[in-house]
């Protein structure tokens, strides 16, 4: 994930003294000046200077005022301080101690309390007096690739100044010699078309009656005109970060809690190469804190393919919305329990999300994920490929949901699970229950990353007694029919439950529960497997449950259950 910073106070970093441009030039419009070379960690030197610099380019027509323009970095800031760029110039910023080794390569402006470069990453801004966006840049260590040149010593340099905003993809490590080209032409300069929809990444309440939109990449607010917010006009959005990928939208009505309202985004806003977003319709609404059972594990891929990422998937099972950055994950019982984003990304009812730390590689791979569902966290647990705990928290670290796995939850006869991800048979069951986790199917290419299971099972019905959710079972690994649901609710409110399958010849194959406590009920899977994970053969199986409750009554009901192969 790109670095933010949310920054709800950034009009102080905006209110600049009575400081205007000169009559005869003006200001630089959005993508006029831009930043072209960024050299965050100059140590060990192939042969410039050891010494953090940004290179600047005026690449529009007029000769631009850039006295005053304030330059953000990070949590930092500076203002610039001399005078005008003529077009095509190339300026070097640089500490006041840096001066002096970097005037060999062309015009350098000194700047005071020039900001410290975070090789990193972070956030870079340039923007006027007047608080507009002049030109912004989330560098990160993906602009040097992770070849010979991801080491010290290397710039980052834009390829294409015609696309300045198309990052990190118009970005690329200096193929010079020396390590860079600070005053001169680029190493390399190729066309980067920039034709990438701006994508929505989280929406949340900034506050009760203003919502905050993350893109990821910088939009056009200026000119776009008011939101709809449930056919209702806000007011026009304004910047909320110094990149301008926050929107801050305020409503005409406050929001209130288990009230979700879709937002349309006005027709006018694009990227700076005129793309309009991915989609023009945002939902959000204003986040509660889960209770144990509402958000629950729905999908573990713990063994990816080659080089592929790992991820979790979790499934809001309530009818209200949480933010996942109130939310910590941990790998044990014994471990620390630590967030994993600390971006407001909602996750609404009914609705899934896919946390993996990379994004690109789930959506290449699983044809049948929801790119709209996938979320790259700033970290995760890690997931061992034999087996392993996952333990979700809220923010007061109250477990709300919990799943072991191991790879002996898999289907028997896959030739490996390597790729192969682990489903919810249904999203609601309990996560602990070994028996309600299946292997995803080929038809998907094992993984459902933030889209409905490739095996989902229908649920039997809570009717008080046995019910079953089929007649039978095709346990083939097609995705149809290789489950069946058991559904026991003997009544009252406390009760022990156990749950046997029998061989028509009247032998016990499987036991499903034995002696399970179960409150008012619950449901089981069962797989066609014996208890020795074996395959049974084809016939007629009796499902037979068995219940005590608090009054000491026992219960038994029995079901004949169809075992097939095709």
């Amino acid at each position: 994930m790109k670095k933010i910073i949310l920054l709800p106070l950034l009009p102080l970093y905006l209110s600049v003294t009575a400081q205007t441009g000169s009559s005869a030039h003006p200001f630089p419009a959005t993508g006029e000046l831009v930043i072209t070379e960024i050299m965050a960690d100059p140590t060990p030197s192939h042969g410039l200077p050891e010494r953090e610099y940004l290179e600047i380019f005026n690449r529009g027509s007029d000769t631009l005022t850039v006295k005053g323009i304030l330059l953000i970095v990070g949590p930092d800031t500076a203002y610039l301080t001399d005078g005008l760029m003529v077009p095509g110039e190339r300026m070097i910023l640089c500490s006041t101690g840096s001066r002096t080794d970097l005037l060999p390569y062309g015009r350098v402006m000194a700047v005071k309390s020039f900001p410290s470069l975070n090789d990193a990453g972070e956030v870079m801004a340039l923007r006027n007096p007047d608080g507009s966006l002049v030109h912004a840049v989330s560098y990160g260590p993906e602009f040097l690739g992770d070849g010979p040149r991801s080491g010290g010593g290397w710039a980052a340099e834009l390829t294409d100044t015609d696309n300045p905003f198309n990052e990190p993809y118009a970005w690329a490590p200096s193929s010079d010699p020396s390590g860079g080209t600070p005053g001169r032409v680029n190493s390399a300069v190729l066309t980067v078309a920039d034709t990438r929809c701006p994508r929505v990444i989280a929406a949340w309440p900034a506050s009760a009656g203003t919502v905050g939109i993350l893109f990821d990449e910088t939009v056009m607010l200026a000119g776009a005109g008011p939101w709809q917010a449930d056919g209702k006009e806000t007011e026009p959005a304004v910047s909320g970060d110094p990149a301008d990928r926050i929107a801050l939208a305020r409503l005409q009505e406050e929001l209130t809690a288990g009230e979700v309202i879709t937002l349309l985004i006005p027709p006018q806003m694009t990227d700076f190469a005129g793309n309009a977003p991915c989609y023009n319709e945002i939902r959000t609404g204003l986040p509660s804190d889960p209770t144990p059972g509402d958000i629950m594990f729905n999908e573990l891929l713990p063994d990816p393919a080659g080089k592929g990422s790992e991820y979790l998937e979790l499934y809001n099972n309530s009818e209200k919305v949480f933010d996942l950055s109130r939310l910590y994950l941990a790998g044990s019982s014994t471990a620390a329990a630590t967030a994993f984003t600390l971006i407001h990304r909602l996750l609404l009812p009914g609705g899934y999300v896919a946390l993996t730390t990379g994004k690109e590689d789930l959506s290449a791979r699983y044809p049948c994920s929801d790119e709209e569902s996938l979320f790259r966290a700033d970290r995760l647990p890690v997931l061992p490929d034999e087996e392993g705990r996952v333990i979700l928290y809220d923010r007061n670290m109250n477990v709300i949901d919990r799943v072991d796995y191991s790879s002996e939850m898999h289907m028997i006869f896959l030739s490996g699970t390597e790729g192969v991800a682990l489903e919810k048979v249904s999203p609601a069951f309990p996560s602990d229950v070994a028996s309600n986790w299946h292997s995803a199917t080929a038809s998907c290419n094992y993984g459902t990353p933030g889209a409905p299971n490739s095996v989902l099972l229908e649920q039997a019905a809570a009717d008080e007694g046995l019910t079953l959710s089929a007649g039978r079972i095709s346990p083939d690994g097609d995705g149809f029919e290789d489950l069946i649901s058991v559904g026991v609710f003997p009544g009252g409110e406390e009760n022990v439950i156990s749950v046997t399958v029998f061989s028509d010849r009247g032998y016990p194959v499987r036991r499903l529960a034995e002696r399970a406590t179960a409150g008012a009920g619950t449901y089981f899977v069962w797989d066609g497997l014996s208890d020795s994970g074996a395959r049974l053969p084809a016939g007629l199986y009796m499902i037979m449950a068995e219940s005590c409750g608090t009054s000491g009554a026992s219960r038994r009901w029995k079901k004949v259950c169809a075992l097939l192969y095709r």
